[in-house]
């Protein structure tokens, strides 16, 4: 084989480059099909457990279906009936929080400007050059009406589930006859894989944010902070982004709270209540469940974050993480592509798909 010239590598790596921005703007112009398709590809895995314990017991493929589609409407309409009284709550609030954020914010110059007066710095500090409490809750408000939006789009999902749900059974005897050879063929055991770990994931992720969201629903139902069914979800939601999340869970129901109080003392009562318990959930109990299942490198947790807020927004977060392993379960199968794999991984090698299949 003739080695490739330097101008050679230099046309390789820009058309690389190229062809990765052109497949970036792609997605981020097809968000609308690729997200509700990505939903469905992750519920379906989630769902396969259910879907073969049903067709063991001899129950037909279409009422197995028609149950797995009555579970996933019923909790789409329940997120849905949630948002919507949260903003029908919200608007009917909203007078009353821009006051007391506008309150807030003079309170917190006032302090700031003393401190600063007394270390011998002299101006003062505009906040609403800033920030306005009109820009807070236009952006508060836009980001519930993307959460709404985004569930107006679950006819999509559903139609999406029912037609992967449907070939699932179907698609390792495919990959069997599509690879033939001795026992079982590598594009299988790799699928498996995928399926596996990416189950595993969000089987118990989810279980462990239900628990996240219930739980701080409850502790703010006790404290009587407004919204708590509404917070509870964005719990729920906002635990699927590592690290971050947990800030923003509890960041929101502490704002809430103080601008609903202006109460500093029982706002920190509340916070702190809400880190423990939360900590104790996510890094305590979860991880030992969990293990390390996704073996993915702090670093290219970061860039994935960045990168798919960026592309899908917060809907972009919750997704990154599922994604990312899926990418680096399919770069860990090709062993040009293998090294790469390794690099994106926590541990120093990575595991070929007959060996993440022994596990």
């Amino acid at each position: 084989m003739v080695p490739a010239t330097p101008s050679q590598r230099v046309t390789a790596i820009a058309t690389a480059l190229l062809a990765v921005i052109g497949a970036g703007v792609a997605m981020h112009e097809l968000s609308g099909i690729l997200i509700p398709f990505i939903l469905a590809g992750f519920l379906s895995i989630l769902y396969k457990p259910l879907v073969h314990f049903l067709r063991s017991k001899h129950i037909p493929m279409a009422i197995t279906l028609l149950i797995v589609l009555g579970i996933t409407a019923g909790a789409l309409w329940g997120v849905y009936m949630i948002v919507a009284v949260g903003i029908d709550s919200f608007t009917d609030k909203q007078d009353f929080y821009t006051v007391q954020l506008k309150h807030v914010l003079t309170n917190f110059e006032s302090t700031l400007g003393s401190v600063l007066h007394g270390m011998g710095q002299r101006g003062t500090f505009r906040f609403e050059k800033l920030i306005t409490a009109e820009s807070v809750t236009g952006i508060a408000t836009a980001q519930v009406y993307t959460l709404l939006s985004l569930l107006s789009d679950g006819v999509m999902v559903l139609l999406y589930l029912v037609f992967m749900l449907s070939a699932g059974d179907a698609f390792p005897t495919k990959i069997r006859a599509a690879f033939p050879g001795e026992g079982e063929s590598p594009a299988l055991v790799m699928f498996q894989t995928l399926n596996s770990r990416v189950r595993k994931y969000l089987q118990v992720k989810t279980l462990f944010n239900v628990v996240n969201g219930l739980v701080t629903w409850g502790i703010l139902e006790l404290f009587g902070v407004d919204f708590a069914p509404l917070i509870g979800l964005l719990t729920f939601l906002f635990h699927y982004i590592p690290n971050i999340g947990s800030v923003i869970s509890t960041g929101i129901p502490g704002l809430v709270y103080l601008l609903q109080t202006n109460d500093l003392k029982e706002v920190a009562i509340l916070m702190l209540i809400l880190v423990i318990v939360q900590n104790v959930i996510g890094n305590v109990i979860e991880p030992k469940v969990m293990g390390d299942t996704l073996e993915l490198s702090p670093v290219v947790v970061l860039f994935s974050l960045i990168f798919w807020g960026w592309m899908w927004g917060v809907v972009g977060m919750i997704l990154s993480i599922p994604i990312m392993s899926v990418v680096k379960a399919l770069l860990e199968s090709v062993p040009a592509t293998r090294p790469i794999a390794i690099l994106m991984g926590s541990s120093y090698s990575a595991q070929t798909p007959d060996e993440a299949a022994a596990k």
